[in-house]
């Protein structure tokens, strides 16, 4: 599929800058340029206004750029990258207050994005505001913990620590996730059983559930499932919250045929991330699209009886690109059956499954993490 002019000079832009600041690392040569006359809101192209900001950016008329995408925000107050593109060139002027409250706004309606939260924490940093910048951060691999870039920007921020145990572990998670990505999985492993055996079990810090994660994500690669599974259990004992850490547990109930095991992580996943609730009912061979996006999760109820075999069905429609999640909710509504990608690519599937009882069954449907924006078709068979 051929991506909008606008991704691509944002590609551009990515490679002019600093890596690590991937947009986020403001330096101080700003140029000033004589605004552009703009579109009234009545003639507005929104995408061909975007790819315009990002052309600004790229000549370094930030003033350009903000101005722009203030036309744009008149016209669609809901577009994230507006507030985003207009956040950078507020941080490339050095502007960090409107910077952090354009960022602000685009995680009001985009608040799955990992990657502006650890940009907008990059600004608190820079705003003289290290607490806020460390929320960011935890923030940001809450919606993803496998952020190399986080890792690194949770190093820079405790470099002046005193005893300098939390850099030396964030350091151990940037190594070993980097020799995991260069095909060095062993080395991997070695990094991180060192970075945790440096800690007292007893005394050991929420903090230490990034690592145990991480290594349970490079056992996860190499299906060793049962090491993976361990050391997600003790990330869950230090970080409870984690609802990436159930989703990864379910993950591997279910690629290992345990959907009764799966069932409670993914309903704990749903729940932690819900912001959006959908209600509806699910009727035999009458198919049901859901729209969904971030942190969205439905509940469609069905009636059943005991004995009866069921297959429920949750696809990604027309290859909108949303990656379907899964759990099947009893009578009592405790969690029965859970799916990711049973149904093939990453549609979720539960096949052939006999209820338990007579009464109201409850099936629940999000979005694992290959994709969370687009239609899903439910089907009851």
């Amino acid at each position: 599929m051929r991506l909008p002019k606008r991704y691509a000079i944002l590609a551009a832009l990515i490679s002019l800058f600093s890596p690590l600041a991937l947009l986020l690392d403001p330096g101080a040569s700003h140029a000033i340029g004589k605004v552009t006359v703009t579109p009234t809101p009545d003639a507005l192209d929104i995408d061909r206004a975007l790819e315009e900001v990002l052309e600004h950016i790229e000549a370094e008329a930030y003033d350009d750029a903000i101005a722009l995408a203030g036309v744009i925000l008149r016209e669609d107050e809901e577009s994230w990258e507006a507030y985003y593109y207009r956040g950078f060139a507020h941080a490339r002027s050095e502007d960090w207050e409107d910077a952090i409250a354009d960022y602000s706004a685009a995680l009001d309606l985009r608040p799955g994005d990992g990657a502006i939260w650890r940009s907008r924490g990059e600004l608190q940093l820079k705003n003289r505001n290290p607490r806020r910048s460390k929320r960011d951060y935890e923030q940001s691999l809450s919606v993803n913990p496998r952020s190399t870039r986080t890792y690194s920007s949770l190093v820079r921020l405790h470099e002046r620590d005193r005893e300098g145990k939390l850099r030396e572990l964030y350091q151990s998670i940037v190594d070993a996730t980097r020799a995991k990505a260069g095909g060095n999985s062993n080395r991997a492993i070695s990094i991180l059983d060192e970075a945790i055996a440096g800690f007292d079990r007893g005394s050991a810090p929420p903090e230490l559930g990034y690592a145990y994660f991480t290594r349970a994500d490079v056992w996860t690669g190499a299906e060793n499932w049962d090491s993976a599974l361990a050391d997600l259990k003790a990330a869950l004992e230090l970080q409870p919250q984690m609802q990436d850490y159930y989703m990864a547990r379910g993950y591997i109930y279910s690629q290992t045929e345990r959907l009764d095991l799966a069932a409670p992580d993914f309903h704990r996943r749903m729940t932690l991330i819900e912001r959006e609730s959908i209600e509806t009912s699910l009727t035999l061979d009458e198919p049901v699209i859901i729209e969904m996006d971030y942190a969205v999760v439905a509940r469609l109820r069905f009636e059943g009886e005991a004995g009866q075999l069921v297959s429920i069905s949750a696809r990604d429609y027309l290859g909108t690109g949303v990656d379907p999640l899964l759990v099947l909710l009893d009578v009592d509504g405790k969690p029965l059956l859970g799916d990711d990608d049973g149904g093939g690519e990453t549609d979720a599937l539960i096949a052939n499954y006999e209820l338990p009882a007579d009464g109201a069954y409850t099936v629940m449907v999000s979005h694992a993490n290959a994709g969370f924006e687009g239609k899903i078709r439910m089907i009851l068979r």
